[in-house]
């Protein structure tokens, strides 16, 4: 982990430190007369981005939503935005952008493009910018023939698209119509 380290008395000389160095280190004084003394020292490291695309080519089918995914590595915390045909985007009716630090130099973030439209395909751009740096990644978003889960799951679509019913009102529906022939025919035998 430590690439050429070196012990001086009370003094740690850490060479050409990575991003890996980064952590708690601790400093144990013992004389043998007395119980020890300790003190602990953090190291952050700064470096720049390195961006990850857990799916490069992402298909969904149009009139569903979809979730565009990267993973940021950075510290400081960088800055994210998302693209698409050189434009920023936000959040609106089309797109919901999220973003969640699972620790201090990780972050990710996902966009969601809402019921997709054709021209919602095509390729997305995730970039993280610092101080040190710049990086990127890239998704590819396609047309499906089938909708893909999730985030599909869930949602039934009916009359081209124009509105949409979800799995469970249709089975709470179901539920009841049973309910009604059940009844139905008890009063009948009665």
């Amino acid at each position: 982990m430590m690439s050429g380290a070196t012990y001086s008395g009370n003094v740690l000389n850490i060479h050409s430190v990575h991003k890996e160095d980064r952590g708690t280190y601790y400093c144990v004084a013992d004389n043998g007369v007395s119980r020890g003394d300790r003190r602990n020292v953090n190291l952050e490291v700064e470096f720049a981005p390195v961006v990850t695309v857990p799916r490069p080519r992402v298909e969904q089918a149009l009139q569903y939503d979809m979730d565009l995914e990267c993973h940021i590595e950075a510290y400081p915390p960088p800055a994210i935005r998302w693209l698409k045909d050189s434009v920023q985007l936000s959040s609106n009716q089309h797109y919901q952008l999220s973003q969640f630090a699972t620790a201090d130099e990780f972050t990710d973030s996902t966009l969601r493009v809402i019921t997709a439209e054709k021209r919602q395909y095509g390729e997305y751009i995730c970039q993280a910018t610092n101080k040190l740096g710049e990086a990127e990644g890239r998704v590819e978003f396609t047309e499906s023939v089938i909708p893909v889960c999730p985030p599909a799951c869930g949602q039934a679509r009916y009359g081209g698209g124009a509105s949409a019913i979800s799995v469970s009102s249709v089975l709470m529906a179901v539920a009841t119509v049973l309910t009604l022939v059940v009844i139905a025919q008890y009063v009948k035998r009665a």
